[in-house]
């Protein structure tokens, strides 16, 4: 089950990640991970109860915001050392 979080983790951080290089402002765009994980969770993950789908979601999609702000902060702090 673990290996599956992750993997959608993963997932919707792509999806975030690809949304502001179009062009989508990034509090939207992390904004969006909390619905993407819910929704990617009800469509594939096999969960006993409506409850764990949304908490397991909720869990993906904070995670994914995550996973993002930290890539982004790491990635400027990258950006201000090489200057």
């Amino acid at each position: 089950m673990a290996a599956e979080l992750i993997i959608l983790i993963g997932f919707v951080y792509a999806i975030v990640e690809s949304l502001e290089k179009l062009g989508l402002s990034r509090k939207i765009a992390h904004l969006l991970a909390i619905p993407l994980g819910i929704l990617s969770s009800f469509g594939l993950l096999n969960c006993t109860s409506i409850v764990e789908y949304f908490a397991k979601g909720f869990l993906i999609g904070i995670c994914a915001v995550g996973t993002c702000d930290t890539a982004c902060n790491i990635l400027a702090k990258f950006k201000d050392t090489n200057k």
